[in-house]
């Protein structure tokens, strides 16, 4: 996928900018996304998958406006679990690196467990 930093992906806490650059949390979201649409063709109609793990290494900066490129490429299928490798590439090169992985769940039992959750407050 291809984005333009936006002041909305710098990073912040509580509404107060830290730095004016793109932050480690926002490529750790665009990360999991395009993991996710890596592995989607590869689901059955009854199968969604749930993330388990992000591990990513930010090397570089990119501001506010440049166009960054998020790839995901299935790297490993042991069972129900898939990782894929994510690297972010900015105008200078790699911004970061990193590994996400997914576990393949039925849809009708992660359902189950979703309406379990709020059934407890």
């Amino acid at each position: 996928m291809r984005l333009r930093v936006t002041p909305q992906m710098t990073a912040r806490f509580f509404g107060c900018t830290i730095h004016p650059v793109y932050a480690t949390f926002a490529i750790v979201e665009h990360g999991e996304y395009a993991a996710r649409q890596a592995i989607l063709p590869f689901l059955e109609p009854d199968e969604d998958a749930v993330g388990s793990f992000v591990e990513l290494e930010h090397r570089a900066s990119a501001a506010v406006g440049w166009i960054v490129e998020i790839t995901a490429r299935i790297a490993d299928v042991d069972g129900r679990t898939i990782t894929c490798e994510i690297t972010a590439t900015g105008r200078d090169g790699i911004i970061a690196q990193g590994r996400q992985r997914q576990r393949v769940v039925s849809k009708e039992r992660l359902r189950q467990r979703i309406a379990a959750l709020y059934e407890q407050q």
